[in-house]
């Protein structure tokens, strides 16, 4: 056939759809199915209404100029299938009008063939079916609240899920929010989370105000309120900063009745471009609203169902129930933490002399506090019996102790029982929640022991359940949990560790070292309460106390004429950059009357330098005040060439680690280098662990003159470092 032929029968074709189409009412479209891109060739007016699209601004394009942000890429998978098969099918799709306005689709596809002149078209009938979408997302969100209600999802995730539903047919941009309003007529976010935080917060707890903002004036008029440019409205006459900042431009509002029909909150959408609503728009926020007020409404009951059933009605705390099932949810998260339960000796007396109500008094008071000292999100305290409260915390087990005594510091005041104030005599016994526990009954069972423990002590007591598996751990809290009333019956004392002139052997200075023998726990060694102290902030406490315990040391042999040697004591990165850190120790050496160049600072280089700035202010302080400094364990941490060569450093201290290990040759390369870089940079090179005759030799001979070790002596007490 001829190409002109071809021409004159397509024609022929076209001009049969034309007047198809005029007489065809619904709206359809016709592409060519024989070129790649599919183009449209032919829609009736009914699609160019449909759509917004005039016929110049459709025809040669692809379907695909009507797709947007909603539109699902699995029906534009199915569609482009049926064109290519050549197959008919039945497609739901959200395509967008001119106006940017999105609308469900349902589009029928039908192949059109003419063998006998070997032309492929495809034919697309089009039929809006937005309005019964939105119906069957109402009957669908309905049954998802009442759903919902009964799993105890909380309101705000009901309200949200309404929201997303209901912004799925707007424009792209449009954001949803859900505001309750109480008596006392102040706004609170019920479901705002497609807008900005920022908006959030300008908006909640503000004043419901009948002249102010698009919601205000819906909820006191009690009908819609449109505004079609918030940037000059009336309305928003207070708010310009928000609506410039997130680019709102229209707004549109209606009130949440409740059956009586007094309006509880406010249904809004925002827009980022100008937009009126239809009657069918306003319908469907009204419907929206109606789902609104059934969550509200249900879940508050639902609320106080659940209130009635987990809620003590005598002290206001959550129940027992409440506890139990809050336990078994929160094992579940895997953290570390514990379970306590307390009481007071003085309940029962209390009960006998003045009623259960005078013992609820005492209860609601003590749980009243412990909230108030509470500061973890996932904490829990709850009434587990009538004489009993349960608490929960998910706090790391290494600061347990220190967190416990906070809790108990807001219980030394009185509680005012009738006419009476009381003092209370607490007994709380506690049970470690490890990673790994799930058995919530045993865990209560473990913490109803450990109280019982503590019921046979006197006075103020809290025990900890302690098993076998427990056991280091429990010793680690045992630790942290003695070290301050230690540091104040002064058990912990310091010993002093001689460094030497390798060559001769002289004693030339000293190592203030901590040691702790307590009498309920034995011999505490310093890897284990050192890095307690350091977890549990107790580092600079003890640091100090062994700087008081040298100096008096000094003093004693100043006032007796002995000879002075300089004492390094060891410092924390805590320690070290505490704003006090250099005052107090100037204070301190100008009460004992020992000059600070007695005194030497050894820092770990594991504090890494962070802020190398503030650490080199904090080492010329020190230098300038009087005070000598050291590196300690170099070259075991974050040796850094570049931070070393700035600071005013007088000593490198070789670990340890290097010196026991000199016989391997990458080892004694290490300490030859320290020695070499010691001297470059006008340091003293001291070596830490020097235990035989041959380490002292190789030292020597590497060119390190100063060591200390148990081949020359071992740490000694003061009193006999008294007598060297």
């Amino acid at each position: 056939m001829h190409t002109h032929e071809l021409k004159r029968d397509k024609k022929v074709i076209m001009e049969w759809l034309r007047r198809l189409g005029v007489e065809f009412h619904t709206s359809f479209l016709i592409v060519n199915s024989e070129m790649e891109d599919q183009p449209v060739v032919y829609a009736n007016d009914a699609f160019y209404k449909m759509i917004g699209y005039s016929e110049e601004e459709t025809l040669g394009r692809n379907g695909r100029f009507l797709h947007g942000e909603k539109t699902a890429m699995e029906a534009k998978e199915q569609i482009r299938k049926c064109v290519d098969a050549s197959k008919s099918g039945i497609v739901e799709i959200v395509n967008y009008r001119k106006n940017s306005t999105p609308f469900w689709n349902e589009i029928t596809v039908q192949p059109l063939s003419f063998p006998e002149k070997d032309f492929k078209f495809t034919l697309m009938l089009q039929h809006d079916i937005t309005d019964r979408k939105r119906a069957e997302a109402l009957i669908k969100l309905q049954k998802e609240t009442y759903t919902g209600i009964e799993k105890g999802y909380m309101l705000s995730a009901l309200l949200q899920n309404i929201c997303t539903t209901a912004e799925s047919f707007f424009i792209d941009g449009a954001k949803c929010t859900v505001l309750l309003i109480d008596d006392t007529e102040l706004y609170k976010i019920g479901a705002a989370s497609s807008m900005p935080k920022g908006f959030q917060d300008a908006i909640d707890g503000t004043v419901v105000e009948e002249d102010i903002g698009t919601c205000g004036a819906a909820f006191h008029r009690q009908e819609a309120v449109i505004v079609d440019d918030m940037s000059t409205d009336y309305l928003w006459r207070n708010h310009q900063q928000l609506v410039k900042t997130y680019n709102l431009v229209s707004s549109w509002s209606i009130p949440i009745f409740n059956v009586e029909g007094s309006a509880i909150g406010t249904f809004g959408i925002y827009f980022p471009s100008p937009l009126t609503p239809h009657e069918k728009d306003l319908a469907f926020m009204e419907e929206v609203a109606s789902i609104a007020s059934l969550a509200i409404k249900y879940s508050r009951q639902h609320e106080e169902v659940l209130r009635l059933a987990y809620t003590d009605e005598n002290t206001d705390l959550p129940n027992r129930n409440y506890f139990r099932t809050e336990i078994t949810d929160l094992l579940k998260e895997g953290k570390e933490g514990f379970v306590a339960f307390l009481s007071t000796d003085e309940y029962v007396k209390v009960v006998d002399q003045y009623g259960h109500r005078a013992g609820d008094t005492i209860l609601r008071e003590i749980g009243k506090r412990l909230m108030l000292s509470q500061n973890l999100s996932d904490n829990l305290i709850a009434r587990f019996s009538d004489s009993t409260l349960a608490m929960y915390s998910a706090t790391p087990f290494t600061k347990i102790p220190d967190y416990l005594d906070h809790l108990l510091s807001g219980l030394v005041e009185p509680v005012k029982v009738g006419d009476m104030e009381l003092f209370l005599t607490l007994k709380m016994g506690v049970a470690i929640v490890t990673p790994n526990q799930q058995d919530s009954e045993e865990l209560i069972r473990c913490t109803d022991s450990a109280l019982s423990q503590a019921k046979l002590q006197t006075g103020e007591a809290i025990c900890y359940f302690e098993s076998e598996h427990d056991e280091f751990m429990m010793k680690d809290l045992r630790v942290a949990n003695e070290l301050t009333a230690a540091l104040r019956r002064n058990e912990v004392g310091v010993h002093l560790q001689p460094k030497v002139d390798l060559a001769t052997g002289e004693i030339l200075s000293f190592e203030a070292l901590a040691r702790w023998t307590s009498p309920e726990l034995g011999t505490i060694p310093p890897d284990v309460f050192i890095p307690a102290a350091e977890k549990n902030g107790k580092i600079r406490m003890l640091e100090q106390n062994v700087l008081k315990q040298v100096l008096q040391w000094m003093k004693k042999r100043t006032e007796q004429e002995l000879k002075i040697r300089q004492v390094a004591i060891n410092i924390s990165a805590d320690h070290f950059f505490h704003h006090s850190f250099v005052p107090y120790l100037m204070d301190m050496t100008a009460e004992y009357g020992i000059d600070p160049k007695w005194i030497q600072l050894e820092i770990t280089e594991r504090i890494g330098f962070v802020d190398i700035e503030t650490a080199n202010k904090v080492f010329r302080h020190l230098r300038h005040c009087g005070f000598t400094t050291s590196i300690d364990d170099f070259g075991t941490g974050y040796s850094s060439l570049s931070y070393l060569q700035k600071l005013p450093v007088e000593e490198l201290k070789i670990d340890r680690s290097f010196i026991s290990t000199m016989h391997e040759p990458g080892t004694l390369a290490i300490i030859r280098t320290i020695i070499q870089l010691a001297e470059n940079l006008n340091m003293r090179a001291v070596a830490e662990g020097v235990e035989t005759e041959q380490d002292r030799q190789t030292l020597l001979a590497l060119g390190c003159k100063v060591g200390q070790g148990y081949f020359f002596y071992k740490a000694m007490p003061l009193n006999e470092a008294y007598l060297l």
